[in-house]
């Protein structure tokens, strides 16, 4: 089992529709290649977790880097790992965009931390994932 963590930047043009086209053709993917993970879009910005096999996971982000959807692709982590922190989700997905846009940031900050609070994993890939998150939402914090 292989892990990805990485954190990008979404393109200026993105739109809702362009979000949903990312996550139907992922889950399609993930569930026909045995990948699981989650995405979080805040802010506009991704962050993502996916666990399977290196080879497909190696093709899989070859693809996601050249997306025009989004650029300044950071890997944060990259290793093989012994179990999945995703097993149940081919493809998790957070839009904080939708809720901050009704004027609820908190509650999209609240249950953002529940759900990884309820993530059943003390791997070290999803402990930085979680970390990654929660310091990019800290920081959106302090810049609002």
């Amino acid at each position: 089992m292989y892990t990805i963590v990485y954190f990008s930047t979404a393109a200026k043009n993105l739109t809702s529709k362009d979000i949903s086209n990312i996550l139907e053709t992922a889950r399609d993917f993930n569930f026909k290649n045995d990948i699981s993970g989650c995405l979080i879009y805040h802010n506009n910005h991704f962050c993502q977790i996916l666990e399977g096999d290196k080879t497909i996971l190696d093709e899989l982000f070859f693809n996601i880097i050249k997306d025009s959807r989004h650029f300044n692709v950071n890997i944060l982590y990259e290793d093989y790992s012994n179990k999945r922190s995703f097993k149940l989700w081919n493809m998790a997905f957070i839009d904080g965009e939708a809720i901050v846009k009704n004027g609820e940031r908190k509650i999209f900050v609240d249950n953002l931390r529940f759900f990884l609070k309820l993530v059943k994993s003390s791997t070290a890939e999803f402990l930085l994932f979680k970390f990654a998150v929660l310091s990019f939402l800290k920081e959106n914090d302090t810049n609002k």
